[in-house]
């Protein structure tokens, strides 16, 4: 004998809500796998590409694994190719004076902008969020003549001080909403025994400004490393390219050498792959913390 009785509403309800909440992880995870794809195809296609030989490009497809892994681009790119050890020279140099200057810089003018009251010092905070909102195109030319009348153009010197001046004003917009999160009773507590305000900062704060100096850190780094529109305006001769100008040297009019162009491309981003590994836990945390309150 069938029976004929029916689900309760409360019970009907819930078997409803667990199959919606099933359907919305589902295609949660269907989502979270396509961005990822979609990330990591660039670094998918520079892989595959680097290993193959020139033979092999006409006759596979664009992306299919290759045959064998065939080193001889990287040694080619390394050895053959006296502008990459160049490039790698002047980035490296270059990025660690930029990230040093703005680690150090930057938090202390956030740290006066946050605890200031004055309007003086909020008008100085508006003038640095406005300087984001200018592409570097549209002072390209003003800053070349600048740089030109001092000497400083085709310069190493040059490009650090306009690179580092277009990376202030993203570092006082993050840092400073940081430190507004700082407790101000410690450093009332520092002041009563004695110490001075430039103390305080370095001894107190700085070190609470950990993660968001990491993020910054890894930020700075990376729009460093990969700059181009300011190092092609600025530096001209072989001699002071960075990574990103020694690779034009596989474009020609006559096409691009795909291989050795993505050797070198692979090469370039391994620096700045091991920094994010190393500081990954802290970017998070100290993006979210800046974002929060302000």
């Amino acid at each position: 004998m069938v029976s004929n009785t029916k689900l309760p509403a409360s019970g009907a309800t819930f078997f409803n809500y667990t199959r919606r909440k099933h359907l919305a992880n589902l295609l949660r995870a269907v989502c979270v796998v396509l961005v990822t794809l979609l990330f990591i195809s660039p670094l998918y296609i520079s892989l595959i590409y680097s290993l193959k030989t020139p033979q092999e490009m006409g006759t596979s497809a664009p992306l299919s694994l290759p045959s064998s892994f065939y080193l001889g681009n990287y040694s080619d790119v390394v050895v053959k190719n006296d502008l990459f050890r160049t490039g790698f020279t002047n980035s490296l140099i270059s990025t660690l004076c930029i990230v040093a200057v703005l680690t150090v810089i930057t938090p202390m003018a956030c740290y006066v902008l946050a605890r200031s009251n004055r309007k003086v010092y909020a008008a100085a905070y508006y003038i640095f969020m406005t300087g984001i909102l200018i592409p570097f195109q549209c002072i390209m030319f003003p800053e070349y003549i600048n740089l030109k009348a001092v000497g400083l153009i085709n310069t190493l010197q040059g490009y650090i001080i306009v690179r580092a001046g277009f990376q202030i004003g993203i570092c006082i917009m993050i840092i400073t909403n940081f430190v507004k999160t700082v407790p101000v009773e410690l450093e009332e507590a520092a002041n009563i025994d004695g110490a001075s305000v430039f103390r305080t900062f370095w001894r107190i704060v700085f070190p609470l400004l950990k993660p968001i100096n990491v993020t910054m850190l890894v930020i700075n780094t990376l729009n460093a490393w990969n700059d181009y529109a300011v190092s092609v305006a600025i530096l001209q001769s072989e001699d002071k390219r960075t990574l990103p100008l020694a690779q034009l040297v596989y474009t020609s009019e006559t096409g691009v050498d795909v291989n050795l162009a993505f050797a070198f491309f692979s090469l370039c981003i391994i620096p700045v792959l091991l920094l994010y590994l190393f500081t990954q836990k802290y970017i998070v945390g100290g993006i979210m913390s800046g974002a929060v309150k302000g």
